[in-house]
């Protein structure tokens, strides 16, 4: 079996800030005659009890020892998070199968939605589209993996929620809408959840959590700021790599480990992380999620 690195960008931030809002032809335009909003779209994953069980006999079996065998245990890039609470329990990695095994970061923000970076669940063509990229399969999300292990089991996606111009800037983020435990229980039922919030204001300290291919998640924390005319994008002075995208970036993390979660990292260059920060398309998304 072979693993490959999810696809992430090291980019200068001038190349990082070029770009405009996707549109599409399923919203109304503004007021105005402005711009279209980014239309959104369910993708369907694993469904029904025989393809959940499929997905999960897969990663359990051998996919996530798989992955294991090239995590990193030590000479971490940022240090590990080792104090607990709810935030050791609901970030966790989700893993794909796109040609080849992958994973990225992930986090529990709802009471059956977990999000993550777009690009982290469809691969882009070479030169292609974001409407030419592929799905990616045999999605499977473990909320604090931790040394190979799955403290809290592990979960299916049911559907996978995202703009349709994913690749467009401001738009790389998924709300994955997991399916319940054998037990019926809800992801957040059995490890909590985020909070999460759609066009928060930079200046508080923002803390990263990551795993870039590290068999523990990793943790830096720093001021949030928005690069110069970019309010698409949330940025903190950490680096963590390939790996850590989809990984949360929190806001007013209390004691007991639960805090708010305001953008997904999708990308650095060399003195930045940048995370997509969570708008309007992110609170669509959340809405079509947390569906009753």
């Amino acid at each position: 079996m072979t693993t490959v690195a999810r696809a992430w960008s090291r980019v200068a931030a001038g190349v990082l800030l070029v770009g405009v809002a996707g549109c599409g032809p399923n919203s109304a335009t503004t007021t105005g005659g402005g711009p279209a909003e980014p239309k959104i779209m369910a993708h369907e994953a694993a469904l029904n009890a025989t393809e959940q069980q499929r997905v999960e006999q897969y990663w359990t079996g051998q996919g996530i020892a798989g992955m294991a065998m090239a995590d990193r245990s030590d000479a971490f890039v940022q240090p590990e998070w080792d104090k607990g609470g709810v935030i050791a329990r609901t970030v966790g990695r989700i893993y794909v199968t796109g040609g080849q095994d992958a994973a990225c970061t992930a986090t529990v923000v709802g009471t059956n939605t977990v999000v993550t970076a777009a690009h982290c669940v469809r691969t882009s063509l070479p030169h292609g589209s974001s409407q030419t990229a592929t799905w990616d399969e045999n999605l499977y999300f473990v909320p604090g993996y931790r040394d190979g292990q799955s403290p809290h089991g592990g979960f299916t996606v049911r559907w996978v929620h995202m703009a349709e111009d994913w690749q467009a800037d401001g738009n790389d983020v998924a709300m994955l809408e997991m399916n319940p435990a054998a037990d019926g229980r809800n992801v957040s039922a059995v490890v909590g959840a985020q909070k999460i919030a759609f066009g928060a204001k930079p200046g508080s300290p923002t803390h990263q959590f990551g795993y870039p291919y590290t068999s523990r998640v990793l943790h830096c924390e720093g001021p949030g700021t928005r690069p110069g005319g970019a309010p698409q994008f949330f940025r903190i002075p950490c680096l963590m790599g390939v790996g850590s995208s989809g990984g949360p970036y929190v806001v007013d993390l209390d004691p007991a480990g639960v805090g708010t979660v305001v953008a997904v990292n999708v990308s650095s260059d060399a003195a930045y992380s940048y995370g997509t920060a969570l708008g309007p398309v992110a609170s669509r998304l959340f809405a079509q999620s947390e569906h009753p």
